[in-house]
């Protein structure tokens, strides 16, 4: 008892902490969040910007949802980096389905831009001529109210607004872990920094811009030198004296054909990203999943009973964390959590802790067949490129 004393006595003191800070940022998901789209009456000239890399399987569907929103003054602007890109037969097939809406297709990005996507963004918002511009990922399946809902948080004030994304679809394992990683990881953790710690907060993933934010702040190009896009243009809008906001429906990413490497490849850039951009709200991030710590105690509870060990407490706080994920999941998907699901997410709370203690290592990054080194803030520094046509699945965020 005498060895164990110190590490079970620090131990313990990090599950306590670590619960609270879990219970907190759940509690702030299920405030947040809500399923029912706000009433707006506005009429503002809406693009949305669909950046596109490979033809997922859900595609089609993403696209089509669009075709039905009930705000009616939008057009739609498709990005493929490449005319050999999958994605680009879908965006033309939807395009003659739907002949009485206003789409226009961008081919090409702005060399000058590092980062893919905004290199993707830039050459697109040339073909933008509306008051909002709209960044909504190919993977991102909205529902019919998405534009009215966000725009009804839109005052006169407001610059940018975002949501949380809900992973939901697909039936394999590493769909589930991805899932998984988006309802009860980042939107807790997004939730957390945003209301706890007070800061900007923004996922690019869906991202409403009003026109003269965007070029009061540069542009797309302003923040394609970093790997946190989002976050940088969010803090630059904030800076230019609009404010940011997060709506309540949150937006699903739609996760069909996921597979364990992109599974972990896009969580270990994003480890990298955060770390870059805040090494001491990243040191935190493991309050966020308390669960492997639990399990490491009562492991040695087991293993050692002199340990004085109360397995009963720490076994009954290892199901209440497993229930608050599985509540969070519901609240952000609006349905009941998945069998298979629940049974995998002890792996997912695993696997989290490990692509965060990769994270402090990792320097470098691969997005889109290129490859950066990531420095301070998130800057990128171009090593390498290989060609690469997008004719699968790839990894739009």
């Amino acid at each position: 008892m005498t060895t164990w004393a110190p590490f079970i006595t620090a131990l313990a003191f990090f599950i306590v902490l670590g619960l609270v800070v879990s219970s907190v940022s759940r509690l702030l998901v299920c405030i947040v969040v809500r399923h029912r789209p706000r009433a707006s009456p506005g009429s503002a000239k809406v693009n949305i910007m669909k950046p596109l890399c490979g033809a997922e399987p859900s595609l089609p569907e993403n696209l089509s949802a669009f075709s039905r929103q009930t705000h009616q003054n939008l057009d739609i602007v498709f990005g493929v980096a490449d005319l050999r890109d999958e994605a680009l037969r879908v965006a033309l097939r939807f395009c003659r389905e739907h002949e009485g809406l206003a789409t226009r297709i961008s081919v090409g990005e702005v060399g000058r831009v590092h980062n893919p996507k905004l290199a993707l963004l830039e050459r697109m918002s040339w073909a933008c001529d509306g008051e909002w511009l709209v960044v909504s990922d190919s993977n991102v399946r909205v529902n019919d109210d998405y534009v009215q809902d966000a725009l009804a948080h839109a005052g006169p004030d407001v610059g940018l607004v975002t949501h949380l994304v809900s992973g939901c679809g697909g039936g394999s394992v590493a769909a589930h872990l991805e899932n998984l990683q988006l309802n009860c990881f980042v939107a807790p953790g997004v939730c957390g920094v945003r209301f706890i710690a007070g800061r900007t907060c923004v996922i690019g993933k869906s991202m409403f811009l009003r026109r003269d934010a965007l070029d009061r702040i540069g542009g797309f190009e302003a923040a394609g030198q970093f790997l946190a896009e989002d976050y940088v243009m969010g803090r630059a809008i904030e800076q230019a004296g609009y404010r940011v906001v997060t709506a309540a429906v949150p937006v699903h990413a739609w996760n069909e054909g996921w597979t364990f490497t992109r599974f972990v490849g896009r969580h270990l850039r994003w480890a990298v990203m955060r770390r870059r951009v805040s090494r001491s709200a990243y040191l935190m991030e493991p309050l966020l999943t308390p669960a492997p710590a639990l399990a490491a105690l009562l492991g040695i509870g087991l293993w050692y009973p002199e340990s004085g060990i109360n397995n009963s407490w720490v076994g009954a706080s290892l199901v209440f964390e497993q229930l608050l994920d599985a509540v969070t999941f519901s609240r952000m998907t609006g349905r009941r959590v998945p069998l298979a699901a629940v049974l995998l997410n002890p792996l997912r709370q695993c696997l989290t802790l490990w692509i965060w203690a990769m994270g402090w290592f990792v320097q470098n990054v691969e997005w889109r067949g290129k490859v950066f080194r990531v420095g301070a803030g998130s800057k990128l520094e171009p090593l390498e490129q290989a060609e690469q046509v997008c004719t699968g699945v790839a990894d739009e965020a």
